[in-house]
């Protein structure tokens, strides 16, 4: 089953509203290499495991899928004692690691307003269907529109981000448009050519 991981959503909602033992087989044969890949294959002998299966693929993506970088990560920050100043002191390291969304400012939404017509003009790297794929997951509006709607919002790095999962785009903030749209270029041009690959690397195991 050739999944990239913003297709993992679409999947859970297709087990969950599954409404018999035949429509969750014929998803599960349909799905076979991918769920046995990531560990989640079962037997389905009751409509009822339809939330076991939901669960399984929700436990592998948020914890099974990150704990080994996770764990790497925290190794990291045992080097000169950072994890344990950060256990110790949470509350004044907070600023430093947590980043807390913008409201978003009128300079922003130009620099917003002024790319989308750049992409429309054809004078950009990526299309308007790149950038749905980016915040959504999906290369086009569905029939019965987005749960939950779409927002975007800003954030004080470099480059944007797609959070799937509540179809929300966070802009960066930057002191120039030239910049602005070279960072939303590069970023959405290098994401959607990692998850290609990635569905590419399925699709060849």
């Amino acid at each position: 089953c050739p999944f990239v991981y913003f297709d993992v959503v679409q999947m859970i909602i297709r087990v969950n509203t599954a409404t018999t033992v035949a429509d969750l087989n014929s998803i599960v044969n349909e799905c076979y290499n991918y769920l046995e890949l990531i560990g989640c294959l079962r037997l389905i002998t009751s409509i009822s495991d339809k939330y076991m299966l939901a669960k399984d693929i929700l436990v592998y993506h948020v914890i099974k899928r990150v704990q080994a970088p996770f764990e790497s990560f925290k190794q990291g920050l045992k080097t000169l004692g950072v994890l344990e100043k950060i256990q110790t002191y949470p509350e004044a390291l907070y600023s430093i690691f947590c980043q807390k969304p913008e409201n978003l400012s009128a300079e922003i939404l130009r620099f917003w307003n002024s790319y989308l017509q750049a992409v429309e003009d054809g004078k950009s790297a990526v299309t308007m269907e790149d950038i749905l794929i980016f915040a959504t997951g999906c290369n086009s509006i569905p029939p019965a529109g987005f749960k939950p709607t779409l927002s975007i919002e800003c954030l004080h790095m470099n480059f944007p981000v797609g959070n799937k999962c509540n179809n929300c785009l966070a802009l960066p903030i930057t002191n120039t448009y030239q910049e602005f749209q070279e960072n939303m270029d590069f970023a959405m041009k290098n994401t959607l050519r990692l998850e290609k690959e990635e569905s590419t690397h399925y699709i060849g195991h």
